[in-house]
């Protein structure tokens, strides 16, 4: 296998997981409709943050140590509390939305880059995906050389800012052509899965001891 083989496996194993719904797409829905097309751009800068630092501890050969249920139980547990937080928060700002201003967030809300920190790490799939499928993937790229990581992460990363960027935009343009009731709805219950999500998670974490 080549370099331009593992981007393409990068790019389209991330873009499978990127479309499937979510906590990161239902922040990025929520924020985007608020603060405009450049937020799924940040949250993916954040996530790739996040990524990376995951990235060179599988590389350095700590994934193995990461492969721990307690840890996995840690994460969905709190990874739970901070989607709920999130989520109730979000519709409890819906009260003073409006198309002109969106909601008065200063100081309440977190900013994109650190969304897309907060939102990865609270996903205790996220998680697993790495040091499961793709830390195969990696070692493999390793074969290859830094060339060979560097591309398969290209390629996943790539997958998240095309698929993001497209959503953040599509939301904020969105936001021209329908009324603020419509946008509301829409918050709401991309603000509920967020709860929902949390409580998933919150369950889950007991599953993983």
């Amino acid at each position: 296998m080549n370099i331009p083989a593992l981007f393409s496996i990068g790019f389209v194993l991330g873009l499978t997981g990127a479309m499937a719904p979510g906590p990161l797409l239902t922040v990025t829905i929520t924020q985007s409709a608020k603060k405009g097309g450049l937020v799924g751009p940040l949250i993916v800068l954040g996530h790739g943050i996040l990524e990376l630092a995951l990235l060179l501890l599988i590389v350095f050969g700590l994934g193995n140590i990461l492969h721990n249920n307690v840890l996995f139980a840690v994460i969905s547990f709190l990874g739970g509390i901070v989607l709920i937080y999130m989520g109730l928060g979000a519709i409890k700002g819906l009260k003073g939305y409006t198309l002109t201003s969106g909601v008065d967030t200063e100081g309440k809300e977190l900013h994109p880059v650190l969304s897309g920190i907060i939102v990865s790490i609270s996903n205790p799939y996220w998680f697993i995906w790495w040091v499961t499928i793709g830390m195969g993937y990696v070692m493999f790229a390793k074969t290859l050389g830094v060339h060979g990581i560097l591309a398969f992460f290209a390629g996943h990363i790539s997958s998240d800012l095309a698929w993001y960027s497209f959503v953040s935009y599509g939301v904020s343009m969105g936001g021209k052509y329908f009324s603020t009731k419509i946008i509301k709805g829409v918050l709401f219950v991309c603000s509920l899965f967020l709860v929902f999500f949390g409580l998933f998670f919150l369950v889950k974490s007991f599953c993983f001891i």
